[in-house]
């Protein structure tokens, strides 16, 4: 009995042995691979831009007394390390592969819907910087009362697909939020209602699976709808379509790690009345005569195919022989859109408020605009905080507008 429980210590201590051997080993390779991690963290260098995700990144924030006691150090020290982690677009994925094992249908702030799509969740509107900018649009509606100024905000496809979203998926009630900004608008703005056509073609592809944009398709239909209420005549109802991509996979893909799907990039060229052009884009001074960017196809992000992406302004000239001139305000959404304007004005001069510094007034006057569009879609739209600042006529400006006049 005795030999037996000897034996049986004896085994005990035999299997504790080799189970606290087993730890120290586990530990000892945690501590490595967390050293090399942190080793790999310092050794690479920081990246200004993410192709992945078509966005700026974090740098590293800059130590200071005042950032330190205000929090705000930390806060901008937690999103540089989160943008400049080693190995970050990795960790996205293998992070999604666990997310959907686990049944969620969320991978960073990305819903996964049905079919492969992949739509962003939209953000929380800044109703003062809608009112500030809706109170600018008709203001300056106001300021040229023989020009016609339209606004198109175009809604995101969770709203327009929303049979794609995943079950009980949390949104906001986007047509609200459009009914809100219409409230705002005022009697001499010409509000251009898109939602209507874009749900009637839903089953079509007029979103993009994996990115946030509309495609062409969508933007075509869309145009029907602008150009008639805006009294474009003889609008080209025959296209050739080209199919430029049909690899892409936009930045949706990318946040969300998810890389299942993949995207057909179309452009459209008018059948019978395509003009020549000429494309400047002023504040780099370069000039081109086509509105797509071959070379951005061989990029992550295919979508700048389209101009090569934003920019602050773009003027484009035309053969088209009608002295009809539009001042276009604009976000990405509109870079696809344009492809359908170009047979109908001779020149066009396009403006990026995001990165656009000039005097809007100067423009209106020296160029002879007939028409003012504002198109951009409703999540950019919600969020914006520069397009009351370009529209606003500064107090300098106003005086000497108010000289000129007397003299």
């Amino acid at each position: 009995m005795a030999s037996r429980e000897r034996e049986n210590r004896k085994r005990r201590q035999g299997t504790g042995k080799i189970q606290r051997r087993f730890y120290r080993r586990l530990v000892s390779v945690f501590g490595v691979l967390l050293v090399l991690l942190v080793l790999a963290n310092i050794i690479k260098r920081d990246q200004e831009f993410s192709d992945e995700e078509n966005r700026m990144l974090a740098q590293r924030p800059k130590l200071t007394w005042e950032a330190l006691m205000s929090g705000d150090y930390m806060k901008d020290f937690e999103s540089y390390v989160s943008d400049q982690f080693f190995a970050r677009n990795q960790w996205i994925t293998l992070k999604l592969y666990e997310d959907m094992l686990l049944g969620k249908k969320e991978s960073n702030g990305v819903y996964l819907g049905k079919d492969g799509y992949l739509m962003e969740k939209p953000d929380d509107p800044d109703w003062e910087n809608v009112s500030n900018n809706m109170a600018a649009v008709s203001a300056l509606a106001e300021r040229y009362p023989d020009i016609a100024t339209y606004t198109c905000w175009v809604p995101n496809s969770f709203y327009i697909l929303g049979d794609k979203l995943p079950a009980q998926a949390p949104v906001r009630d986007q047509e609200a939020d459009l009914q809100q900004i219409r409230e705002m608008t005022g009697e001499s703005v010409h509000d251009i209602n898109v939602t209507d056509v874009l749900k009637k073609h839903a089953d079509e592809n007029i979103y993009y699976k994996t990115d946030h944009h509309w495609t062409s398709l969508g933007a075509r239909y869309a145009f029907d709808t602008v150009a008639e209420a805006m009294g474009i005549e003889n609008v080209e109802t025959e296209y050739n379509i080209h199919t430029v991509a049909s690899d892409f996979q936009g930045t949706l893909a990318s946040k969300s790690g998810y890389h299942g799907s993949k995207d057909v990039i179309e452009v459209y060229e008018a059948a019978n009345i395509e003009p020549d052009y000429i494309v400047n884009y002023v504040e780099e001074n370069e000039k081109s005569t086509s509105i797509y960017d071959s070379a951005c196809l061989k990029e992550k992000d295919k979508y700048t195919v389209f101009f090569g992406g934003n920019h602050s302004r773009i003027d484009i000239g035309t053969t088209q022989p009608e002295r009809k001139n539009l001042l276009l305000f604009k976000d990405s959404y509109a870079n696809c859109f344009v492809q359908f304007l170009l047979p109908y004005y001779q020149n066009i001069i396009m403006i990026d408020a995001r990165y656009f510094y000039d005097n809007v007034d100067s423009l209106i006057q020296n160029y002879g605009i007939t028409d003012i569009l504002f198109l951009y879609n409703v999540n950019t739209f919600v969020t914006d905080n520069s397009l009351a600042d370009v529209l606003t006529v500064e107090e300098a400006d106003e005086e000497a507008g108010a000289l000129d006049e007397d003299q």
